[in-house]
């Protein structure tokens, strides 16, 4: 990977960025698997893997699904962040960090939307609604897809530039 001229203070800052964002993503994942498994891991110890644990464990884990691929969006803007910090070239990281993070927070969010209301009446707990309709989840999923489409253009913008650089 090519390096570019980043100002040190930007590698700096990329790089304190970056171990703030892992420190936050050790923080939320264990506050997820606290939050969502906590009280049913204890439930199943006293109970055992019954159907209502068995049930309850399935509920969490539909919901836990987009949480998770959130934080995977971020994982990945540390990434970049990483990258960044290295004195990578910033275009082909972006155009990747982009699509990245796009892809994960419309996946999450079309879960979000459309796939964990069915999960969860699978499960036996109806919701009262087949699709969740949440302004949240709406916005993410949409900005999710323009990322990803943005991530298209820069790279395509990448490539006409690298034709140029060539030419001239």
């Amino acid at each position: 990977m090519s390096t570019s001229a980043l100002p040190p203070s930007l590698r700096i800052r990329s790089a304190r960025l970056a171990r703030a964002l892992a420190v936050l993503l050790v923080v939320l994942v264990a506050l997820l698997l606290t939050e969502r498994f906590g009280a049913i891991g204890f439930a199943m110890l006293d109970e055992g893997l019954g159907s209502r644990a068995t049930r309850r464990f399935g509920l969490q884990l539909a919901a836990a699904v987009p949480e998770g691929c959130y934080l995977m969006a971020l994982w990945w803007v540390r990434a970049a962040l990483v990258e960044f910090a290295r004195g990578a070239f910033h275009t082909p990281i972006i155009a990747k960090a982009l699509q990245r993070v796009g892809a994960m927070l419309g996946v999450g969010a079309a879960i979000a939307l459309f796939v964990e209301p069915s999960l969860q009446r699978m499960l036996g707990s109806d919701p009262g609604y087949v699709i969740a309709y949440d302004i949240g989840s709406a916005v993410l999923c949409a900005l999710g897809l323009s990322l990803s489409m943005l991530a298209h253009v820069l790279e395509r913008a990448a490539a006409v530039q690298a034709e140029l650089d060539e030419i001239f």
